[in-house]
């Protein structure tokens, strides 16, 4: 036997629709994480093949220095730079026929726009048949950084796309890339900045 809602739980089921999309409105807002730095970059979203791996990840503010805080006591260097990044952004988009026009337009939009904002382009990486990778840098002043952008077209066929937002000394951009595994970060040494003739 099925019965029929009254007004009061109809109300109630209003009232619990209404406050679950007020819940997903503020965690969307939250992943945003470092919408407003200086160095978070919005490329948009990836459209998932019909074949292969797609990852999305994306952590706030909130969460990283809730991970510095349980790193703290075991690892304070850790600690130390995860407490200084907003937000990061991980992309890996296995393309096909569905998805691959789309994808690739978004990476060379974004290239083309980090260069057009005064980005630095830090390492190229350009094999016939094989990895097409760039990482661009926003850096602050001679020895931070503030945002961290890899986009990669492999030769696997994915793309990735990692923004890392938030002040990055140059020296730890190792110690990010083992954190989060990212692999063309690993190697990268940023160029000294030059004299300034400043006493």
């Amino acid at each position: 036997m099925q019965t029929q809602p009254n007004d009061s739980m109809k109300t109630t089921i209003r009232s619990t629709v209404a406050a679950a999309t007020l819940s997903l409105a503020l965690v969307s807002s939250a992943l945003a994480g470092g919408g407003t730095e200086p160095g978070y970059v919005d490329i948009g979203t990836f459209a998932p093949g019909g074949k292969g791996q797609f990852v999305e990840v994306n952590i706030s503010t909130g969460l990283i220095k809730f991970a510095a805080r349980l790193a703290k006591a075991q690892d304070p260097e850790v600690a130390e730079i995860l407490g200084n990044l907003k937000s990061v952004r991980v992309n890996v988009v296995g393309m096909d026929d569905s998805n691959r026009g789309d994808t690739v337009a978004k990476i060379e939009a974004a290239r083309r726009k980090l260069e057009g904002e005064g980005w630095t382009k830090v390492v190229t990486v350009r094999e016939p048949g094989g990895d097409n990778v760039d990482v661009h840098v926003r850096q602050k002043n001679d020895d931070v950084i503030e945002g961290l952008v890899v986009t990669v077209l492999d030769r696997k066929g994915e793309a990735v796309f990692v923004n890392i937002v938030g002040n990055i000394s140059a020296d730890k951009i190792g110690a990010v890339a083992e954190r989060f595994q990212i692999e063309p970060l690993r190697k990268l040494k940023l160029p000294a900045a030059a004299p300034t003739g400043k006493a």
